[in-house]
């Protein structure tokens, strides 16, 4: 009987693991099967879009022209007016539309605006159809990419032509660089640095003394370089190829003060540079030892 009954519950628990196992099978299926239905939703849409492209330019005559073709209807567009957007907005909504507070905004507007494309205003082909693209529409648009925002939702909500965003980041990006005032510069002066050592000291619970910046290092990802990149640069991709993020990439190093304003960047090595190698070969090293 002993055995008997060692039989039966051994049955049992063959049944019940047997059928454990048909649960895990089925569910491994129906995860397979929804990874290929993804995949192949995803080739549809590339296809799709391929097609699109083709049926496109298939009839379209390329000349010099710029801008809209000659007699081509003007599309009516209402521009968004970014001062009364800015004043229907909380400060919260802003801040997560923009990744900056309004004053944050305004500011930088004031400080890229003269670097900015012109609005259109003044232009000798006549008035601008849907009227000028104000500087600050430009940043607005150009935050919203870099925020994540979809161009051709970003043009529709402010106005303009499909190919404004794109065009406006490009703008924003390009003034940036231009503006002395947003250089980022390591403070070189005793005083500066014990400024952001004491903003450090003030923000820690421990009291740490002397921080003068925090520094870590990032991959940043980019495609795997072509033949002819790699032959300008005279290194193979391999050396682009991190193995610990499974990425190609560029070793970017930087350093912050306690209000996360970046006071120093560097990005001229490949992804497979280690972060100690990067830093130990860059030019804030070298200042800082020479500095003493």
């Amino acid at each position: 009987m002993r055995g008997a009954r060692a039989r039966r519950g051994f049955g049992n628990h063959s049944r019940d693991a047997f059928a454990k196992y048909l649960a895990d099978e089925d569910e491994y299926d129906l995860i397979h099967q929804a990874k290929r239905q993804r995949v192949v939703v995803g080739y549809a849409s590339a296809v799709a879009n391929i097609a699109a492209s083709i049926v496109t330019f298939a009839g379209r005559k390329f000349s010099n022209h710029q801008g809209r073709a000659p007699g081509a209807k003007t599309k009516k567009r209402k521009r968004l007016d970014i001062e009364e957007l800015c004043h229907s907005m909380s400060d919260k909504h802003f801040r997560r539309r923009y990744r900056m507070d309004k004053d944050s905004f305004w500011r930088l507007l004031h400080i890229i605006q003269d670097h900015l494309p012109s609005t259109g205003e003044n232009r000798s082909r006549g008035a601008v159809p849907n009227g000028p693209i104000s500087h600050a529409a430009r940043l607005s648009m150009a935050l919203r990419i870099a925020a994540g925002g979809d161009p051709l939702d970003i043009a529709s909500n402010h106005g303009v032509n499909d190919d404004e965003p794109m065009t406006s980041f490009w703008s924003v990006v390009d003034a940036i660089h231009q503006s002395s005032q947003l250089d980022i510069k390591f403070p070189t002066s005793h005083e500066e640095q014990e400024k952001i050592a004491e903003e450090f000291k003030n923000k820690s619970d421990i009291d740490i003394c002397y921080c003068v910046g925090a520094i870590d290092g990032i991959l940043m990802w980019i495609h795997m370089p072509t033949a002819s990149d790699c032959d300008a640069l005279k290194i193979g991709p391999s050396r682009f190829f991190c193995g610990r993020k499974k990425k190609f990439g560029l070793n970017m190093q930087a350093v912050c003060d306690a209000r996360r304003r970046f006071l120093w960047v560097d990005i001229k090595y490949p992804g497979s540079t280690s972060d100690y190698f990067a830093f130990d070969q860059s030019s804030l090293k070298i200042q800082l030892e020479q500095a003493g």
